[in-house]
């Protein structure tokens, strides 16, 4: 999954345009755009380099995903979101992830196991540096393989949906003492995948939402 940086301009692809102008626009409305902030097609035009009928597309399609709410009077603005909105998200959230945890520990092969053990490792090392930004891209890339190993493509474009909901919440939940307590959460989590327990797993994750959640709560309360 892509961060925008810099100047928020994204590097086209291969893919078809109007895909393309979808997935850099949710780039933006996670991480360039405020919650409430109105959205000036003329400006996603200038960052994205694309026509007003391919943002207006794109904005219609974040429109359904609840990213971007139509305000009378206003125009396209950032949704936001509120407690009750993050309470709803993070239960999502783990059902999504402790489904695809299961489904890593039955279905993920050898290779796909040392590859999570090897992003974990970069997780690690990234919680270290105490950046939360760093964090949540090593988190990231942990689930992304964690996802490919669970052999199941609609968990990860459901889990993908409501990341960028949450992705300016998540990042100002990010506290020292979060990301500490976080990677020794998901380290119980990944070792009992490493020993192929899926319940004990699944269990522990729990603990890690429920965790993660109420800081998120915590978050969205400061913004709002």
């Amino acid at each position: 999954m892509t961060e925008v940086l810099g100047t928020y301009r994204v590097a086209r692809s291969a893919a078809p345009v109007r895909e393309q102008a979808v997935i850099q626009l949710r780039n933006l409305v996670a991480g360039r755009f405020q919650p409430g902030e109105r959205v000036i097609e003329a400006t996603v035009c200038e960052l994205l380099g694309t026509s007003r009928t391919t943002v207006r597309e794109a904005l219609r399609q974040l429109e359904t995903e609840g990213l971007i709410e139509i305000v009378p009077g206003k125009g396209p603005t950032v949704a936001r979101v509120d407690e009750s909105d993050i309470r709803d998200l993070y239960e999502i959230r783990e059902v999504l992830e402790s489904f695809a945890i299961m489904l890593f520990t039955e279905r993920a092969t050898a290779d796909e196991k040392v590859r999570l053990a090897s992003a974990f490792g970069d997780l690690e090392k990234a919680a270290a540096s105490g950046e939360a930004t760093q964090v949540l891209e090593a988190k990231q890339v942990f689930y992304d393989v964690l996802f490919e190993g669970a052999h199941n493509k609609s968990i990860s474009v459901l889990s993908q949906s409501i990341y960028y909901r949450v992705a300016r919440v998540r990042l100002a939940s990010l506290s020292a003492a979060r990301i500490r307590a976080g990677i020794e959460e998901l380290r119980i989590v990944h070792r009992f995948m490493a020993a192929g327990s899926a319940q004990e797993a699944q269990d522990a994750y729990a603990v890690h939402m429920q965790n993660a959640r109420e800081a998120a709560v915590e978050a969205v309360k400061r913004f709002n």
